[in-house]
């Protein structure tokens, strides 16, 4: 090998981490292709792949970084822009699972709970069901491919070692977390407002004949309510989970806007 291309591409070495823990933060914290989705090996090969397509763009306008203390500062600054933009993103995914556990909670489910690997807590079946619901538009709708090109954008927006927290991203931060449990208590609404409706039954039920035994039947009912209710739904909830994922885009896009 030439030693002229061999010292460049040895000079290149330090950029290419800078962009490897970039991207490899945002498979760590990322909605289905990062987190406990994907396999490690999976995620290692896909930071890998992806960072040997966007290096070349990269290289061509970053200058190579001095190997000193302060090459340490410039990869964890890479790295915060990683887990940000990815934790950003998945607050949206955050909020419709807590969507799907306000309904197990409220209509019964608890008891069909169980331990869910993926997030390492105990999960019910709407909880389940919301998540694969979202999990399957987010697929079907490319969005998975966006998430990569916005980070890939990343770095015309953000230079290498250019992260810096500003007010704008706490607000951002602040926004998200509004947006998450504003999704949560959107999408369980149907399902608690009936459930509240035969809880004021029973309450009136009881007090006018007091012989019926109101709690052996309530469970069974609220139940079968909240399921036709959700079947009913169903429709409005697919379509507002698009809404939900068009917010989350928006968020992530925001949210690199803010880290400059």
């Amino acid at each position: 090998m030439d030693p002229a291309a061999l010292t460049t591409f040895y000079a290149q070495v330090p950029v290419f981490l800078l962009v490897l823990v970039r991207l490899g933060a945002l498979f760590v914290t990322a909605p289905v292709l990062g987190g406990p989705y994907a396999p490690t090996t999976a995620k290692a090969l896909l930071t890998v792949a992806v960072t040997l397509v966007v290096m070349p763009s990269v290289a061509h306008h970053a200058a190579p970084p001095p190997l000193d203390l302060s090459y340490l500062v410039l990869l964890a600054r890479e790295l915060m822009v990683g887990l940000t933009f990815g934790f950003v993103v998945n607050l949206a995914f955050h909020g419709v699972r807590a969507g799907g556990e306000l309904i197990n909670r409220h209509a019964g489910f608890s008891a069909a709970e169980n331990f869910d690997p993926e997030t390492d807590f105990g999960a019910g079946p709407m909880g389940d069901l919301m998540h694969m619901l979202v999990v399957l538009l987010f697929l079907a709708t490319d969005l998975h491919l966006h998430l990569i090109a916005s980070m890939a954008r990343s770095f015309e927006l953000i230079p290498l070692g250019g992260w810096t927290l500003t007010p704008g991203f706490a607000r951002i931060l602040d926004q998200g977390v509004l947006q998450m449990w504003t999704i949560a208590i959107a999408l369980s609404f149907p399902v608690l407002t009936a459930v509240m409706l035969i809880t004021v039954a029973e309450g009136v039920i009881t007090r006018a004949v007091p012989q019926i035994n109101v709690l052996h039947i309530s469970f069974a009912i609220k139940i079968l309510v909240s399921v036709l209710v959700m079947w009913a739904t169903m429709p409005a909830a697919v379509a507002f989970l698009g809404t939900v994922l068009r917010m989350s885009q928006g968020l992530g896009e925001a949210c690199l806007m803010a880290m400059r």
